[in-house]
């Protein structure tokens, strides 16, 4: 098996859990990535996330003042913000469809249960930094196609469902951007 070298990486966790800090610490130290940054709340993430700007974002859902939806919803529509792109993996304890939902909503990249395992945690930021994405970016929404291919946007061959055809391609209403790309992570 292939492995990606993610020590380049610079994370920011922002978390309220000094347990689940000291965790997902050690879970990344262990992946060689020793370039962490460390809030308590999304108030203080976003303030280490522009002096910082960090490749990803690790954050909880549930904090106070500021939470982890919050927080992303922030990061992605703030004009003067220096990375709207960064991916931001959430973690919660709470799996309701409501809170998926939202949080896909503001634009979180990957949703991942609480606890969460070291292999799935290396397995996501892997993908992240190995498979390009684009974002979508409409009048109200800034995050992750979650199509994740883009070949979906312009296939309309014959096995194209006749009652799903392809919407109206308007490049003021919808338009796709390119996430960021990570040079320095190789696979060995």
């Amino acid at each position: 098996m292939e492995e990606t070298d993610l020590s380049p990486l610079r994370i920011l966790i922002v978390e309220d859990s000094a347990q689940m800090c000291e965790l997902l610490c050690v879970l990344l130290e262990a992946m060689g990535i020793t370039d962490v940054f460390v809030a308590h709340d999304g108030e203080e993430g976003y303030a280490l996330f522009l002096e910082h700007v960090p490749d990803i974002i690790i954050t909880d859902g549930a904090m106070s003042p500021i939470d982890g939806y919050e927080l992303t919803d922030r990061i992605r529509k703030n004009p003067d913000n220096p990375n709207p792109y960064v991916p931001i993996i959430m973690l919660s304890g709470h799996l309701e469809e409501e809170r998926v939902e939202r949080a896909r909503a503001t634009g979180v990249t990957e949703y991942l249960a609480k606890p969460v395992s070291s292999d799935t945690l290396y397995e996501r930021l892997t993908s992240i930094v190995s498979s390009p994405y684009y974002f979508v970016r409409t009048p109200t929404y800034l995050g992750p196609d979650r199509r994740r291919k883009t070949s979906a946007l312009v296939y309309s061959g014959p096995e194209r469902r006749d009652t799903d055809p392809l919407p109206p391609r308007d490049e003021k209403i919808v338009q796709l951007e390119k996430g960021p790309s990570f040079g320095p992570i190789r696979s060995f």
